[in-house]
């Protein structure tokens, strides 16, 4: 019989961290960085975890669920789902169960990538026109990303470059592109938001903004790692080029939130 619970135990969760870290590491840097943005529902049997959801609260009017668990915690954790609108990202056997609880959705497949594990070294130079953010350029990236007509942007004018580790691509004076790691854990960075506006595309920038981040991850001894959409060939080519290949496969379902990844 599974057990639900409001809550999740810290120890189990940093024990299983340490053995699945890219399975985790969004519980784990949510609970370090925003704990009071976030909800856990965890699903036990007998005295061990089999999931759980994870609901981010830090958009307005949309939690954003991600859902970690086992077929056997399915039934469960649907009924602790908030109501729609809301993002569930889940294991693909769990998407039945979601739509019949919430549907319907519009779906997007999406697989996490990571590059091998490496011992830490040096991080090289950077490209040129490629340099870390400052606080000095908050305005900047906030009024570039405001321009752009993609949801991938649509963090950056909340982010502080002097607390988010967040990577510049500049034509001169000119902001093109960028790159930050959402999760910045020892073992473990999760890069999103990688973007190059339109008219910058095809010079390069893309391949040298996630390498920058790459070597500032692993010059830490952390394994980097993010997010692709199934159906984004020019982007997963940028990322195989990059050493990074397939870990596991999600799926995102928009329930009425009108967001896509």
């Amino acid at each position: 019989m599974v057990e639900l619970r409001p809550t999740i135990d810290r120890s189990w969760l940093e024990t299983e961290g340490r053995r699945q870290p890219l399975t985790h590491a969004f519980a784990l840097w949510d609970l370090e960085r925003s704990p009071e943005r976030v909800r856990f529902y965890c699903a036990i049997e007998g005295r061990a975890p089999v999931g759980y959801l994870l609901v981010w609260l830090g958009l307005p009017d949309t939690p954003i669920v991600h859902w970690v668990g086992t077929h056997r915690a399915m039934h469960g954790l649907v009924e602790m789902l908030p109501p729609r609108p809301l993002v569930v990202i889940a294991p693909p056997d769990a998407r039945d169960v979601v739509l019949a609880a919430r549907g319907p959705a519009r779906e997007f497949a999406s697989l996490q990538m990571a590059r091998p594990e490496v011992p830490p070294r040096p991080a090289p130079d950077l490209a040129p026109g490629v340099r870390p953010l400052e606080r000095g350029d908050a305005r900047t990236l906030a009024s570039w990303a405001r321009r752009q007509a993609d949801p991938l942007v649509g963090a950056y004018p909340y982010l502080d470059p002097e607390v988010d580790r967040i990577w510049g691509a500049f034509e001169g004076s000119e902001l093109v592109g960028a790159v930050h790691a959402e999760v910045r854990l020892p073992r473990v960075w999760i890069l999103g938001g990688v973007f190059v506006a339109p008219s910058a595309r095809g010079q390069g920038w893309g391949h040298a903004l996630v390498e920058a981040a790459v070597h500032a991850g692993e010059a830490e001894g952390a394994r980097v790692a993010l997010y692709c959409r199934e159906d984004r060939t020019e982007a997963r080519r940028l990322y195989e080029g990059l050493g990074f290949l397939p870990t596991d496969r999600r799926i995102w379902l928009d329930l009425g939130a009108g967001l896509t990844p």
